[in-house]
């Protein structure tokens, strides 16, 4: 049995249950491919799919960090709208006011 440093594992992803799913995910999905191509993979397959996660080649985001994530750019997003439409509304005056003297 391979011993796998947890402290790295729990680095990446705090809740080690969700680890364990997700190197279990990993480790599904490189069994298939490895059927698929029939091709023998160098090593117990699990050992693989952790390996993998600590390097940093299995795809992975907190499902509560990636919706705060997409709120913040959303709201990024509309602050940069307002700031647009402010700045137009600053040209439109500008240009009528110009308008005005002339």
């Amino acid at each position: 049995m391979t011993y796998i440093p947890r402290h790295l594992v729990t680095k990446l992803i705090p809740n080690k249950f969700k680890a364990i799913k997700i190197v279990a995910l990993e480790a599904r999905r490189l069994n298939d491919r490895a059927r698929t191509y029939n091709v023998s993979l160098p090593g117990k397959i699990t050992t693989l799919a952790v390996d993998r996660l600590i390097d940093g080649k299995v795809d992975y985001y907190d499902t509560k960090e990636r919706a705060r994530q997409v709120r913040l750019e959303m709201e990024q997003e509309q602050e940069k709208a307002l700031a647009q439409e402010q700045e137009q509304e600053k040209a439109l005056a500008q240009e009528q006011e110009q308008e005005g003297k002339e």
